[in-house]
């Protein structure tokens, strides 16, 4: 028995909020025609696990589907397990946004562009190649499909954890490097901090997960399975939220050191410049 689902209403309202958190960020980056300030590394991270989030409902939803349900899935199919796929599907849209402005104002877009071809060949390719084969032998789908299961939960989603973590490292590198004001929307990452913790939570109703058979034991066992199953979702959206909070913290410190640094070079100035006239 898995916990009861959020209304599907609840969910809508948040997948906007979701992609509206972006649009600081995207406008600054427009406005000042340039990305300086903001991770190349860390805008890269950010699309790949939104698209491996993509694809891992693709693939429960069309690959791997039993009419007895999945771990992910209900039996039979309910409304959220759909909306779930939409979400993220809308979701990876702003952070492709992103992503392509890079590819416009930075200098590093054959890098980028090069980066996430190869994870596409990984990660959604595989499947588009595997819905529109000819080749009817189940036997050979399922080992397929077993396999483009057992690489992504054992490798990829430990691996995109991994990336998360190396990404809030990046910007927060980027913000103690580079003078404020930037093209870094401290609105953006504001905004974002406070949706996407709501969006974790919002994931652990959302998700099929039999948490009965815990049995009020929280050992390592447990939380290893829940990871592998569903929780790397979750976690995962708490991370980006957890980082946005932190890198912009850091960023309100640099901006007002900034400040006051252009404040004292001012200061010192106008009496050198009196000084000179006298």
């Amino acid at each position: 028995m898995s916990l009861p689902e959020p209304h599907i209403w609840c969910r809508i309202t948040l997948l906007i909020l979701t992609v509206a958190s972006f649009l600081p960020q995207i406008l600054r980056i427009q406005r000042k025609q340039s990305t300086h300030g903001v991770s190349p590394l860390c805008t890269l991270w950010n699309l790949i696990r939104a698209t491996e989030q993509f694809t891992l409902f693709v693939y429960a939803l069309y690959t791997a589907y039993e009419p007895n349900g999945t771990v992910l899935l209900h039996s039979p199919l309910s409304q959220g397990d759909r909306f779930n796929l939409w979400h993220c599907a809308v979701v990876t849209a702003p952070f492709l946004a992103l992503f392509t402005q890079f590819l416009l104002y930075s200098d590093r877009k054959i890098s980028l562009l090069t980066g996430y071809i190869s994870f596409l060949l990984v990660s959604i390719v595989p499947l588009i190649i595997d819905a529109i084969s000819p080749i009817d032998d189940d036997l050979a789908r399922r080992i397929f499909s077993s396999m483009f299961g057992e690489i992504h939960v054992m490798i990829i989603f430990p691996i995109l954890t991994f990336l998360g973590f190396c990404g809030i490292y990046c910007q927060a590198r980027e913000i103690l490097a580079v003078p404020f004001p930037n093209s870094l929307s401290q609105l953006g990452l504001a905004i974002q901090a406070v949706v996407f913790t709501l969006v974790s939570v919002t994931w652990i109703w959302s998700l099929k997960f039999p948490y009965e058979t815990w049995n009020g034991e929280y050992s390592w066992n447990n939380f290893n399975g829940w990871y592998y199953t569903v929780g790397w979702i979750i976690f995962d959206h708490f991370v980006f939220a957890l980082g946005q909070a932190v890198l912009l913290g850091l960023a309100l410190h640099r901006s007002s050191s900034c400040k006051v640094s252009i404040r004292g070079e001012g200061g010192e100035t106008e009496p050198l410049l009196g000084n000179i006239v006298h």
